[in-house]
């Protein structure tokens, strides 16, 4: 048993080859239907998101500078990690004993 396969696809690449396509009928009024694409690409609506995509640089970096300078200016600033929730504390329970709840 001999193995021509590839004998047989060359053969039959060999007879694509040869074989030609009719194109005219592709290639009638071809720069037509090319400018008519390109005119109704240029004036479709732009998505009422793209805008929001193209900003998303900025509303980082406007994110970046705010938290920035949040943590530079911030003068009341404590080592204490739990100072963030007991900071008020006790002014809330002085008045809540002064006002009687």
């Amino acid at each position: 048993m001999k193995d021509n396969t590839d004998k047989r696809l060359d053969q039959l690449f060999a007879s694509a080859r040869t074989e030609r396509v009719d194109t005219v009928a592709a290639e009638e009024f071809f720069e037509t239907r090319l400018l008519a694409r390109i005119k109704e690409r240029r004036y479709a609506a732009v998505p009422w998101y793209a805008p929001a995509w193209r900003m998303v640089p900025v509303f980082a970096a406007v994110a970046a500078v705010i938290t920035i300078a949040a943590i530079t200016y911030n003068p009341a600033r404590s080592s204490d990690m739990f100072a963030a929730i007991t900071s008020g504390q006790d002014e809330i329970v002085g008045n809540s004993y002064l006002a009687g709840e």
